[in-house]
């Protein structure tokens, strides 16, 4: 019965938020999607996800208030170009005979997605939706791992939703079920994300709320966590850039000082912290020797190696395999028929080839060019960095640009991460962001021509 009534109450404040605050329930889409969350119902067709995309997506048709105030989504060319994109992705897939619902759906909720999130730029003429978003999901995300650090002490990570959504506390046993399938590098990836995204906005947004700063220890913390030696390095090459763009203005450079003065003090304790944490959480000594070891161990072992300087064998781990998977992937690639080359092989066909011996490319680059071919391959290229060069140019280098460079260089050591929906939210709005500064752009035009005409006509 409380069950029911828990049900009937967030039922009815859903039905009222759709209705009179859908930018509620497009913040609520936006964290599950990132945060990677999906409560299957009971008796009904769909999962919670997918309910919540569609009647959003229906919400936002029947708007026709807002409907007016964004560029038709339709007519934008690089959203043409990726709808081609997944035809094309959908059409190999099926030549391949690898079209499966799962997929249908997948590719369907994320064009509904790119679309919400397109419409709630223009809607709120800002990223708040995304942004905080983002935020739910980075804080999420370390919740999830300091309750695997508090509580289990051992990879992998433990998701706190699953323990409240699946029944009693009491009935919960940490040895047998509700482990996650989810690599603990997602953890540091989420946290990673809301990272870069809150340091970018407090150095290019005046209006950036200060108390945000307040996250960025936070979410580095859980990024060391989470062990993953991607998410540090993405970190570190996206913050340069930031900087490095930010210099040459005054406030910029004060801004800058500010922050990389309060990171450096948060990393600092946050890796105090970490070193110290079996103490405060009864941690297994093997689980933090291992990430220990991943943290510091491995990495300078694989650049001794590099380097051509004596290391020990032992360190070599993770790092040392991905780059062997990603030798027998590029081998495997050449290996196909030229056809297949230029176009590919289809949605997962390299496990379902076995090309991997049941793991995959551990290189989201060379994954894509697997997957959908030289042709695919360059038309996603082409896309990507066509959104990338021209918010550059136009001169936004704002925080989702900083999110979807982080992504890219997190990727490239991971899987499907370049094609996630996640990636595709932020590829979104940052083609919003553009066409907002081209709208801009053009009525500032406009209105200097009308000014010199009225000036001329005064004359």
């Amino acid at each position: 019965m409380s069950t029911l009534l828990i049900l009937l109450i967030c039922g009815a404040f859903y039905a009222y938020a759709l209705f009179y605050k859908p930018e509620i329930v497009a913040i609520i889409l936006f964290a599950l999607m990132i945060a990677n969350i999906n409560i299957d119902l009971k008796g009904l067709p769909l999962n919670s996800r997918a309910i919540i995309t569609i009647t959003l997506f229906g919400r936002i048709l029947f708007d026709k208030q807002t409907r007016a105030k964004y560029n038709d989504f339709l007519g934008v060319g690089t959203v043409k170009a990726f709808i081609f994109y997944f035809l094309y992705f959908l059409f190999i897939s099926f030549s391949q005979n690898l079209v499966t619902i799962e997929l249908l759906k997948v590719t369907i909720s994320t064009l509904l997605a790119a679309f919400c999130v397109y419409h709630y730029f223009f809607n709120e003429y800002n990223n708040k939706c995304i942004k905080i978003g983002l935020i739910i999901s980075g804080i999420i995300c370390f919740a999830d791992l300091a309750y695997t650090y508090a509580f289990i002490g051992s990879f992998p990570v433990r998701r706190i939703y699953e323990l409240v959504s699946s029944g009693p506390v009491e009935d919960f046993d940490p040895n047998n079920i509700f482990v996650s399938d989810i690599n603990h590098n997602f953890f540091g990836q989420v946290c990673g994300m809301a990272f870069v995204f809150v340091f970018t906005d407090i150095v290019k947004n005046r209006q950036a709320g200060k108390y945000l700063i307040i996250l960025l220890p936070l979410m580095f913390i859980g990024v060391l966590m989470s062990t993953s030696r991607s998410a540090l390095m993405a970190i570190i090459i996206v913050v340069l850039f930031v900087v490095m763009k930010s210099i040459n203005y005054r406030e910029g450079r004060k801004k800058i000082l500010k922050i990389v003065s309060f990171s450096v003090a948060a990393a600092t304790i946050g890796i105090l912290l970490f070193s110290t944490i079996s103490m405060y959480f009864n941690l297994d000594s093997k689980f933090v020797d291992e990430v220990l070891f991943r943290l510091v161990d491995e990495p300078i072992a694989i650049l001794q190696r590099a380097m051509g300087q004596n290391y020990n064998i032992q360190n070599l781990g993770s790092m040392d395999w991905r780059e062997e998977a990603a030798a027998q992937a590029y081998d495997a690639y050449m290996n196909l028929p030229v056809i297949e080359q230029i176009f590919g092989i289809g949605n997962n066909g390299f496990i379902a080839r076995n090309m991997g011996h049941g793991l995959n490319p551990h290189n989201g680059i060379l994954l894509i060019l697997i997957e959908v071919g030289l042709v695919g391959f360059l038309i996603y290229l082409v896309i990507i960095l066509g959104v990338i060069i021209q918010s550059i140019r136009l001169g936004s280098v704002s925080a989702s640009l900083a999110v979807l460079l982080f992504i890219i260089i997190f990727g490239i050591g991971q899987n499907n991460e370049l094609t996630s929906v996640t990636t595709f939210l932020f590829v979104f709005t940052m083609i919003a962001e553009n066409q907002y500064i081209l709208t801009e752009n053009k009525k500032q035009v406009v209105g200097m021509k009308n000014v010199k005409k009225m000036k001329m006509g005064v004359v």
